[in-house]
């Protein structure tokens, strides 16, 4: 998996290509605990280009989640497939998540 990191004053940008699964999401956990430090901050995870994700990638989310909570900051996740959607719709995550569409995301961030 590749993770691309993009910062504009409180706002961070993760962009996800490939697979989250048992293999790369420690990969992810670091780079969100290098990359996110400071209090309230803006977090978007980027997921038009994620093929695959898996229960571990769907549990180091929550815990990005939670991790980012902690900091007073929110998460939203954006652009999903249909196949992943229909993961985070299946395990419940709609309701934790903030669920950007395409034009939410433009609209509202500036990377």
């Amino acid at each position: 998996m590749e993770i691309s990191v993009k910062k504009n004053e409180n706002q961070i940008l993760f962009e996800l290509e490939g697979s989250l699964d048992i293999y790369t999401s420690l990969d992810l956990k670091s780079s969100l605990e290098e990359n996110v430090k400071e209090n309230n901050p803006d977090v978007v995870i980027d997921l038009d280009k994620l093929t695959y994700i898996d229960s571990s990638g769907i549990g180091i989310l929550i815990k990005a989640l939670n991790y980012i909570q902690g900091l007073n900051g929110k998460l939203c996740v954006a652009n999903l497939k249909p196949a992943i959607e229909k993961v985070f719709k299946v395990s419940g995550l709609t309701s934790y998540f903030e669920i950007l569409s395409a034009d939410e995301f433009k609209s509202r961030y500036s990377f």
